[in-house]
C-alpha cells in the first residue's frame, strides 16, 4: 500500500497516542503491510523507547515497524532519512501529535491507488482548546474558507507514486507540508470524508510562535520557489469572510492580534534556516 512517515521530536507525550490510533484502523486486508517508519530526530524524552515498545502490537496488526533514532533534531533530516528506508513509493506524512480517525487509511489508500498523480489528505477536526486564547482563535480560524473548503493537509498528507516523483529529496526548508501541497494544483487534490484530530496550540504565545513559523515558511516559500505560488488556491481573499468575522468581535479581535504579531515577528526573523525543529506545543 503505502509507507507512513511520522517525523517527531520530543512527542513522548503523544507519540502512543498516534501509533494507537493505527491499531484501531478499519477494513484494511490483514496482509496490508503497511510501512510505519517513525523518524525521531534529537530525541532526549521517551519518544523513542514509547515508539520501540509499539512495535509489537503494530507488528501484530499487519504493520512493517521502524523506529530511527536520529542524533540531528531536523525535520527536514528525519523526512529525507526515513525516505531512505521507504519500502513503498506512496507516501503518508503524519506529524507526532495528530490521531488518525479509524476509516482514514482505508479512504487514503483507495484515492492513492489512482494512476494519476494525487495529492490526499483528510477532514481536520480540531478539539476545544483549554485555554481561552486558543478558543478564541480556534472559532475563526476553523471557519476559514481554506480550513473548510480546501485540502489544507494540516499536519497528515498523503501522495502516491507519480505524485512522489514531482520532487526529489526535501529541500532545507520550515514548511514541507505547504511545499507539497502546492506542487499540485487545486483539481489534483483530494480529502477524505474520514476525519483526524489536530490540536491547535494553547495559549497566545505558543499560538504567535507557531503562526510565525507558518508564516515565515510561506514567505520562504514565496522566494525560493515562486512558480508554486501559482498553485495556492487555499488563500482567503473573500470579502464575505471578513464580514463573518464581524459576527464574533471578541474572537476575531484575538484572532487578528494573534495574526499581526506573529506577522511582525516572521518578517523581523533573520534565520529562515530548518535546521532546527521548532515546536510550539
Amino acid at each position: 500500500m503505502f509507507t507512513i512517515i511520522v517525523p517527531c521530536n520530543n512527542e513522548e507525550s503523544c507519540i502512543a497516542d498516534c501509533l494507537n490510533a493505527l491499531l484501531e484502523q478499519c477494513d484494511l486486508p490483514a496482509d496490508h503491510a503497511i510501512q510505519v517508519i517513525v523518524a525521531a530526530n534529537g530525541c532526549v524524552d521517551r519518544t523513542v523507547p514509547l515508539a520501540h515498545g509499539l512495535a509489537p502490537e503494530l507488528n501484530a496488526a499487519g504493520y512493517d515497524p521502524l523506529v530511527l533514532d536520529l542524533p540531528l533534531g531536523n525535520k527536514v533530516n528525519a523526512l529525507n532519512e526515513a525516505e531512505v528506508q521507504a519500502t513503498h513509493a506512496g507516501r503518508v506524512f503524519v506529524d507526532a501529535d495528530v490521531v488518525l480517525g479509524p476509516r482514514i487509511l482505508r479512504e487514503l489508500a483507495d484515492i492513492l491507488a489512482q494512476d494519476a498523480a494525487v495529492y490526499a489528505s483528510g477532514t481536520v477536526q480540531v478539539p476545544r482548546p483549554n485555554n481561552l486564547v486558543s478558543r478564541a482563535y480556534a472559532k475563526v480560524w476553523t471557519r476559514l474558507s481554506f480550513f473548510r473548503e480546501g485540502v489544507p493537509g494540516i499536519g497528515l498528507y498523503a501522495v502516491n507514486a507519480a505524485a512522489r516523483a514531482r520532487w526529489g529529496k526535501f529541500p532545507d526548508i520550515i514548511a514541507d507540508d505547504r511545499f507539497v501541497r502546492l506542487k499540485f494544483a487545486p483539481h489534483e487534490r483530494q480529502k477524505t470524508e474520514a476525519t483526524y484530530v489536530w490540536p491547535l496550540p494553547e495559549g497566545y504565545e505558543n499560538l504567535v510562535h507557531v503562526r510565525h513559523r507558518w508564516m515565515e515558511g510561506n514567505i520562504e516559500l514565496a522566494e525560493r520557489f515562486p512558480d508554486l505560488i501559482d498553485n495556492d488556491s487555499e488563500i482567503n481573499k473573500s470579502f464575505g469572510g471578513v464580514l463573518r468575522l464581524l459576527r464574533t468581535p471578541f474572537s476575531s479581535i484575538v484572532f487578528v492580534l494573534v495574526y499581526l504579531a506573529s506577522n511582525r515577528r516572521a518578517r523581523k526573523a533573520k534565520d529562515g534556516s530548518a535546521s532546527v525543529w521548532q515546536r510550539g506545543r
